[in-house]
């Protein structure tokens, strides 16, 4: 077997073509997790399927669509481009002076935790929604985007699941250090680190990771 051949295999261990193999509804809600985190989530981002409903045709100043425009899903099996992308539900989506924790939750249950040393739109409409079929054929992206990506296409066009990304806030530590006779204002990044809290919490008041944490950290 190839290793591209594994790679689509593992994506079987979440999803295997008709249902997820976790129950979602057993997962923490939204509610729950903040309760037990002691701490409130913003409902940053949705993930949408990529059609023109969700992201119009760009049209020239007369109203003519231009030339060049996205590549949208279809139903054809043969596809293998971007089925689902990103939109804002809150203007942190795209702010980039903060780092970010993040949920990723079905129906409002937390599915995945995650971070981002960039914006969430950076990490999810950058980074995630790289993970198509046809990236996996060229060996070019990599095992989690895949999954994650598939797994949320699942959950909106098999199942008709809300999937939405809630966002906490993380702002960089700023220092002042004088050091070789110069004094500058540093700022360091924390975020991995409460990523590693956040999970840890998640797994002291659940009895495991989250049933999509692939793998932690990014």
């Amino acid at each position: 077997m190839t290793t591209q051949q594994c790679e689509y295999g593992k994506l079987n261990d979440y999803h295997d073509g008709d249902n997820f193999k976790f129950d979602i509804e057993a997962q923490p809600t939204i509610t729950e997790f903040e309760e037990f985190i002691g701490e409130k989530m913003t409902n940053a981002g949705r993930c949408v399927l990529n059609t023109p409903d969700n992201f119009p045709l760009k049209l020239d100043k007369d109203g003519t669509p231009l030339k060049r425009q996205r590549e949208y899903f279809t139903d054809d099996t043969e596809f293998t481009g971007k089925k689902v992308d990103y939109i804002a539900n809150h203007e942190s989506w795209s702010n980039s002076e903060h780092e970010w924790l993040y949920g990723l939750a079905y129906n409002g249950h937390i599915v995945k935790i995650g971070m981002t040393i960039t914006s969430l739109q950076d990490r999810w409409s950058g980074s995630y929604s790289c993970g198509t079929s046809r990236a996996m054929s060229k060996g070019s992206c990599s095992t989690t985007n895949y999954i994650i990506t598939e797994c949320n296409f699942k959950a909106i066009h098999h199942h008709g699941m809300n999937v939405e990304i809630y966002a906490i806030r993380c702002p960089k530590k700023i220092t002042e250090e004088t050091r070789f006779g110069v004094t500058k204002t540093i700022y360091t990044s924390t975020v991995r680190g409460l990523e590693t809290m956040l999970t840890e919490r998640f797994v002291t008041k659940c009895g495991y990771k989250p049933v999509l944490c692939v793998q932690q950290g990014k």
